[in-house]
């Protein structure tokens, strides 16, 4: 811009005679209001926009440029704007002093014939290049910082809402029925909860219709035996109860607690000898209640050679019961071992564990052993 300031200062001062040209008014005729309207319209937008591009770059220098007077040169020959095209007028920025003549408006073409031609300045072809390149450059420089605004405006992203996952239908409600094949020991199970449920209601009839079906599914069930037993017995049907348990001893032989609770059951009758008989077998148990039962049968029956079998089986359980110990002295007493009877007596009296009435009696066997040895 200073160079455009500068070389307008020297033009003034080159053509000083252009200050007596007198300026006169051009008759010319009106052309139509909205061509008129239209061509002032766009004239005077792209000399507001050609200015504010234009100063927008200089607005911090002070521009002072002298002039006197400046030829207004009209522009070139204009053809009749179509009205699909957009025709950009040549444009010459100069400050008019203090007259605004009054323009005739008229035909284009017929005033331009009429009008002086003005000599062209040396430098006014190079005063228009540098307006318009003066244009130009303000023009490219706004335009690439509107597009630098518009892409930055493009490559802000858009945070998306987070998805949304759509809950499941719920599945229509529908019964299904299905034929499942039960196993024998399955089968015994449903009986036998049957038959507890029966039972916590007080109804010892249908617990036993259970239980029965339960042994049918699985006969060598002990424990659905064993309460089997015990409902009849409850009821007063001894009979059946011992042919449960007998029946079951047929399937298991060895099975120490159908023989118990069959002894129990026979002793409860006074049927001690049959008990007695229930629990011989097997000579080797590791039950305590069942050798105990055994040894008392055996001492009470006068089989003395198994209850003394049956009382050192349980001193090797325990031997701190002295219990044991008694039954084991009366056992070897009656088979003619006085000094191994004295002994147990002595340690069924450390050991314990009895009542005041067997210490009396132990201390009493005491005595009479001692008596006898002296």
């Amino acid at each position: 811009m200073s160079e455009l300031n500068r070389r307008l200062s020297a033009l003034a001062q080159q053509q000083p005679h252009t200050a007596d040209i007198a300026l006169e008014p051009a008759m010319i005729k009106p052309i139509p209001t909205h061509r008129h309207r239209t061509v002032v319209a766009i004239i005077m937008g792209l000399s507001v926009i050609a200015i504010i591009i234009v100063f927008s770059k200089s607005w911090h220098q002070s521009v002072t440029v002298t002039t006197k007077k400046i030829a207004v040169i009209s522009p070139p020959e204009v053809a009749p704007i179509p009205a699909t095209r957009s025709v950009k007028p040549a444009v010459v920025v100069a400050p008019i002093t203090s007259v605004t003549p009054n323009v005739a408006v008229t035909d284009v073409k017929s005033s331009l014939v009429e009008l002086p031609v003005a000599e062209p300045a040396v430098e006014t072809l190079e005063i228009e290049q540098e307006l318009a390149s003066s244009y130009e450059q303000g023009y490219d420089n706004g335009y690439q910082h509107a597009l630098a605004e518009q892409q930055s405006v493009k490559n802000i992203t858009v945070a998306s809402p987070p998805a949304v996952k759509p809950e499941p239908k719920p599945l229509p409600s529908r019964l299904s029925i299905q034929t499942v094949a039960l196993t024998a020991s399955q089968l015994a199970d449903v009986e036998y909860r049957k038959a507890q449920k029966a039972l916590r209601q007080a109804n010892s009839r249908q617990g036993i219709i259970h239980l029965e079906a339960a042994l049918k599914y699985r006969p060598q069930w002990v424990t659905a035996r064993k309460k089997l037993a015990a409902l009849y017995y409850g009821r007063g049907d001894d009979r059946q109860a011992v042919t449960i348990l007998q029946q079951g001893l047929q399937l298991q032989p060895n099975n120490t607690e159908l023989r118990l609770t069959l002894a129990k059951l026979l002793v409860n009758k006074q049927q001690q000898q049959a008990a007695f008989v229930v629990l011989q077998q097997p000579k080797n148990v590791d039950s305590v209640a069942f050798l105990a039962m055994r040894a008392g049968l055996a001492q009470q029956l006068n089989h003395t050679e198994l209850a003394l079998a049956s009382y050192q089986q349980l001193l090797r359980h325990d031997a701190m019961d002295g219990r044991w110990w008694l039954g084991l002295a009366i056992a070897q007493e009656r088979n003619q071992q006085p000094a191994l009877a004295l002994a147990a007596y002595r340690n069924g009296l450390i050991h314990g564990g009895l009542s005041s009435a067997s210490q009396q009696f132990i201390q009493q066997r005491i005595i009479a052993l001692q008596t006898k040895r002296s």
